[in-house]
């Protein structure tokens, strides 16, 4: 046996296939899925240095190398290359082998590559590594598998917020594959778990679709914004009447010009109110909420509201202008049918007024 420095070893995928259930060395060698992730030495060995291991430790398995198999201490401090008969790795892989079923037997790293619904979910690291300064993926550490590849498998941590690759064996990767080769209902895939995100969404849009339709566009894109104007209390719209037509009032209580139009529109409100319940007013503010329930509480308002923040919506943000007042009124789907600034805002409410009254 030899003494090896401290390096990174790389463990590649080999074939073969073992067909005795007492193993060989030769067939343990071409077949990684099958290395035991530890083994005992049988006697003490010594290195010139005055390095030993003493007899009945337990060691790390790294690879095989023609007749012999890398290995380490468990604290990494010594790497060491031993021949057959100085552990007992191949006894404890036999006994392993011995456990598992014809199909898990079959099973190698690169069969798994091909066959998508054996890849799980996740897989756990089972061995510490340093991905980058500061970045340590820890043995036990769970990560999410995003594709399986000859020799490694291409993994996201999530508590390191890294994508990475990591060599197979030094996952449970092989271990999830047998249960699932002999458990239909066993899991979570990969596969399975993305095709479930799949039809979600796939559901998701439909569900969207179908609302937009029955609500409308502009309804849709108002849901979780709307507040009353004098309270903050969040005022969805009523689902058992969407409205048809939306108005859309922009202004700020220190304009003048918002001050002297929100009246003459506030009291044409109260009148279209009763006959045209269609019509929804949302008052769009610039300014804060707390200035913005004053304003409404002065001028006795009370239409939903929606905040600064929340007013660069899809349906109306190309049409905002930057001057108030603004006056826009929209169809459900997010048509424009009015639209007046400042000035013109009393004619977009006069061509408001012609579309209500029009049989």
């Amino acid at each position: 046996m030899k003494l090896l420095n401290p390096m990174f070893l790389a463990i590649g995928i080999m074939t073969g296939t073992a067909v005795a259930q007492d193993l060989t060395w030769t067939e343990l060698a071409g077949r990684p899925e099958l290395w035991p992730a530890q083994c005992t030495v049988k006697a003490a060995i010594n290195f010139a240095g005055g390095v030993s291991i003493p007899a009945g430790v337990t060691v790390d398995v790294l690879d095989f190398k023609g007749n012999e198999a890398d290995m380490k201490t468990t604290d990494s401090k010594t790497y060491f290359a031993a021949e057959p008969d100085d552990t007992d790795v191949l006894d404890v892989a036999r006994a392993a082998y011995a456990r598992l079923t014809p199909k898990q037997r079959a099973l190698t790293y690169s069969l798994i590559v091909q066959q998508k619904d054996l890849w799980p979910y996740h897989v756990t690291i089972t061995r510490t590594f340093t991905l980058a300064p500061g970045k340590v993926v820890s043995a036990g550490d769970q990560v999410l598998v995003k594709d399986v590849q000859p020799g490694k498998v291409e993994v996201v941590s999530e508590k390191l917020n890294a994508r990475f690759a990591v060599a197979s064996p030094a996952t449970d990767l092989m271990a999830q594959a047998r249960k699932f080769v002999e458990d239909e209902a066993a899991g979570p895939r990969l596969h399975a778990v993305q095709k479930q995100a799949e039809e979600k969404l796939v559901a998701e849009q439909l569900a969207k679709a179908a609302a937009i339709r029955a609500e409308g566009r502009v309804a849709v894109e108002l849901e979780g914004k709307l507040i009353n104007s004098q309270t903050g209390q969040l005022e969805p719209l009523n689902t058992n009447a969407w409205p048809r037509y939306i108005v859309f009032l922009r202004g700020q209580s220190s304009c003048p010009i918002t001050r002297k139009f929100a009246p003459n529109f506030i009291q044409y409100c109260q009148r279209m109110k009763a006959t045209h319940p269609e019509v929804e007013v949302v008052y769009l503010t610039i300014e804060s909420l707390p200035d913005t329930f004053k304003f409404a509480k002065e001028l006795g308002f009370d239409w939903r509201t929606v905040s600064y923040e929340d007013t660069t919506m899809p349906c109306v943000n190309p049409y905002i202008d930057g001057r108030i007042p603004q006056l826009i009124v929209m169809d459900r789907d997010g048509k424009v049918l009015a639209n007046g600034i400042q000035s013109t805002a009393p004619a977009a409410l006069q061509q408001l007024d012609t579309l209500l009254n029009t049989p």
